[in-house]
């Protein structure tokens, strides 16, 4: 059987993706997939009905995630690589969806995201201000930027990035560009799903929008001149408006106002607060130790979810 999807998984122990291992071993395309398992301690892994298992040892900070991702990109053999996430769980058919996708010329397939863990406005809140764009349901078809996370993109295109492809994961602008300015197509394939868990904890997810805005902020602006980055941060008090709308946006195109309108409100008005703090944060001072806090939870999700929620 040809391998034609390498699933790359940043971990930092068995434990960590063992729920999300279940998952890929019910893809019914699990004979054509590569598992590329990244991570600082080695360990072993059955084969599960895989079509190969990789498991690749490492001295990196297993929080720095986009570091290892780019890692597991050149580690793997097949021609389309999924960015996996240790809370994340596709449906069983969802990978074989890419796969058919791969076939065709598009530079990278998304998924549609679920909620994994709906029980609380927090984490509704989280989904929509991190993948409201790409929520479930979802039309699908051609996009302008897909979420890094839970994406699947040609090998080739990734690799093509040299030196620069562990920075340019690490948010989702940065490598959805260089794939347009190549004259890259990216697709949204909505048959394909996975349900993603967010924080739920609520001191977590304090942390987490606060340190999320400032990572984002400090990565985007990395290039940039003091006067932009001073622009940026004068500017930061308007982000609630914009992005708020946006959400607003989402949740109607989804069909899921009576559901979450209005109690979704006061959560996303804090959420909302605290993204555009961290950005502020993130254009004046840099990054601090957002991106550590930030692939911590990216990494460990279940100990910032709320009790009972999955």
């Amino acid at each position: 059987m040809t391998i034609e999807l390498s699933v790359i998984l940043a971990t930092d122990r068995l434990e960590t993706i063992r729920g999300v291992l279940e998952r890929l071993s019910e893809q019914t395309a699990r004979e054509r997939l590569e598992l590329v398992l990244v991570t600082p301690s080695a360990f072993e892994v059955g084969e599960n009905g895989f079509g190969a298992v990789r498991v690749i040892e490492t001295d990196r900070d297993p929080t720095d995630v986009a570091r290892l991702r780019a890692d597991g990109v050149h580690a793997a053999s097949a021609p389309a690589v999924l960015l996996a996430e240790t809370h994340s769980f596709p449906a069983p058919d969802s990978l074989e969806r890419l796969i058919e996708r791969h076939r065709e010329p598009w530079a990278a397939v998304g998924q549609a995201i679920c909620n994994g863990n709906p029980q609380t406005m927090r984490s509704w809140t989280n989904l929509f201000l991190d993948y409201g764009p790409w929520a479930d349901p979802h039309p699908g078809g051609v996009l302008r930027e897909l979420p890094t996370q839970n994406s699947s993109f040609k090998r080739a295109e990734l690799l093509a990035c040299g030196e620069r492809l562990p920075e340019l994961l690490r948010y989702s602008e940065a490598i959805n560009g260089v794939l347009r300015e190549r004259g890259g197509r990216l697709y949204l394939e909505p048959r394909a799903r996975t349900f993603h868990v967010n924080v739920s904890r609520a001191t977590s997810w304090l942390v987490e929008r606060l340190a999320a805005g400032r990572s984002y902020a400090a990565s985007r602006a990395a290039a940039w001149p003091a006067w932009r980055r001073a622009a940026y941060a004068i500017g930061s008090p308007l982000i609630p408006l914009v992005r708020g709308r946006r959400v607003l946006r989402d949740i109607r195109r989804t069909g899921r106002s009576p559901e979450l309108l209005p109690r979704i409100l006061p959560a996303l008005a804090v959420g909302l607060a605290l993204s555009a703090l961290g950005e502020l944060a993130g254009y004046a001072l840099g990054a601090g130790r957002a991106p550590q806090a930030i692939g911590e939870m990216e990494l460990r999700r279940m100990p910032h979810v709320r009790p009972g929620d999955v």
